[in-house]
C-alpha cells in the first residue's frame, strides 16, 4: 500500500467547499484511489494547523476535519527528535519558506516511508524534491 504524508494545506480543501483547492483535491483522490490502495500519513502538528484553519469558518468545520482524519488517516505524533531536528534544519534553511513543521512533516513521511506528499503549499516543493518524495498537487 502506498503511503502518502497529508498536509493542512490538502486537508483543509476536503472539508472546506468553497476552499480554492477542493476541486483539485478532490479529483486527485479520485485518481489516487483507481491508481491502487493507499492511506494517508499525516502529523499531529498538521492536524492541529488544520483545526486552527477550519475553526476560522465555523466549529463544525474545524470538528468535522477532525473526525475525517483521525477515522481516515494516521496521525503520527512528532517526537522531541523529530522536532529537534525539524527545528535544526529550519534554522539551517536561510533561502527559502519552508516551516519548521513542514520540515517535521519531511522527517516524518521518511520515516514513515511515505511515497509522496499531498500539498498545494508552494514551501513544500523544494522538500519534497531533495527528498525524492513526489509532490501530488
Amino acid at each position: 500500500m502506498t503511503r502518502i504524508l497529508l498536509d493542512a494545506s490538502a486537508m483543509v480543501p476536503l472539508e472546506l467547499p468553497r476552499d480554492q483547492w477542493r476541486a483539485r483535491a478532490l479529483q486527485l483522490i479520485d485518481g489516487l484511489r483507481r491508481a491502487g490502495p493507499f492511506s494517508f500519513v499525516t502529523t499531529n502538528w498538521t492536524l492541529y494547523e488544520g483545526l486552527a484553519l477550519t475553526r476560522r469558518h465555523s466549529w463544525e468545520a474545524s470538528a468535522s476535519l477532525f473526525e475525517h482524519i483521525t477515522g481516515t488517516a494516521r496521525v503520527v505524533p512528532v517526537s522531541a527528535e523529530v522536532e529537534a531536528e525539524a527545528v535544526r534544519r529550519f534554522l539551517g534553511w536561510r533561502d527559502k519558506g519552508a516551516s519548521v513543521v513542514d520540515h517535521a512533516n519531511l522527517l516524518v513521511a521518511l520515516e514513515w516511508k511515505c511515497e509522496a506528499v499531498f500539498s498545494f503549499d508552494d514551501d513544500f516543493a523544494p522538500l519534497a524534491r531533495m527528498s525524492g518524495l513526489r509532490l501530488v498537487r
